[in-house]
């Protein structure tokens, strides 16, 4: 052993958070070969010097890098190849929040539908409310439940990976010489995907506004609409669209899902 001062294999444990395990590993497949091995008692020392290996490896499997690729690395030995090798990981990682930061927001967008979907099912009747500014992507869809689910495949389709789905998603009822009928699937999107897609695809605007809702299930989806049809002539409300979303309730019973007909009243500049 020369001059330098080392460390035994449970210092270096402790000073750089790796177990003994581990290194004892490294040093069995040749990654990580202590500084020295007393000959008689099989203890295994390191130099401060080495501390800067385990930091790189260290930061490798963190970066999931398996220990092969590691140990491929170190025979290289060479601090050129390594700072382009870690740049390629910075890369990596940073593509790897961005994933991360569109899955947080989906997470996010899921839960805030299901509480808002869950306070909608509060009111009962018919009722006004007031709306932000909303946009949505529509396609046309044909009457039936099977041109419907095809209808949104080909709706998420187009909006395509870098559109976050707001999970807020339904039909609308279009009015044709007092002959209503189901005209389009449509699917709210983020302000920031609005921006993306208004310039290269025709995106609709909910504009705010106050809104004329009431809630129903599958089962009475007909009747309902009957109903909002004779308020509407009631009141002396004309309009040529309703907007029927489907609430995230019971999301695990889909069968009898709870759904709000929507339609606009005062929009506002």
């Amino acid at each position: 052993m020369d001059n330098k001062r080392c460390f035994s294999i449970g210092e270096v444990s402790r000073l750089k958070n790796v177990t003994i395990k581990a290194l004892r590993y490294y040093h069995n497949i040749g990654l990580l070969i202590p500084a020295y091995i007393n000959p008689n008692n099989g203890y295994r020392y390191y130099t401060i010097d080495q501390f800067i290996y385990l930091d790189i490896i260290k930061i490798c499997k963190q970066s999931n890098v398996s220990v092969k690729e590691i140990k491929a690395l170190f025979a290289k030995a060479d601090t050129n190849y390594l700072k382009l090798y870690l740049e390629q990981k910075k890369e990596e990682i940073h593509k790897e929040i961005k994933k991360l930061e569109q899955l947080n927001k989906r997470i996010e967008l899921l839960r805030a539908a299901i509480h808002s979907s869950e306070d909608e099912l509060m009111n009962n009747g018919f009722n006004i409310q007031t709306f932000e500014d909303r946009y949505f992507l529509s396609l046309p869809t044909q009457g039936g439940e099977l041109n419907k689910i095809k209808s949104f495949d080909k709706l998420d389709e187009k909006l395509g990976e870098f559109a976050a789905h707001t999970f807020q998603y339904g039909l609308i009822f279009s009015c044709h010489y007092d002959n209503w009928e189901i005209s389009d699937v449509f699917r709210l999107i983020t302000s920031d995907d609005y921006r993306l897609l208004k310039d290269t695809s025709n995106v609709p605007e909910l504009p705010k506004g106050e809104y004329l809702t009431v809630n129903c299930t599958r089962d009475t989806e007909i009747e309902t609409f009957q109903l909002v049809k004779e308020y509407l002539k009631k009141n002396s409300l004309t309009c040529n669209k309703v907007y029927m979303f489907y609430l995230v309730t019971d999301v695990f019973n889909q069968y009898n899902h709870f759904s709000q007909f929507q339609i606009s009243l005062k929009p506002t500049p």
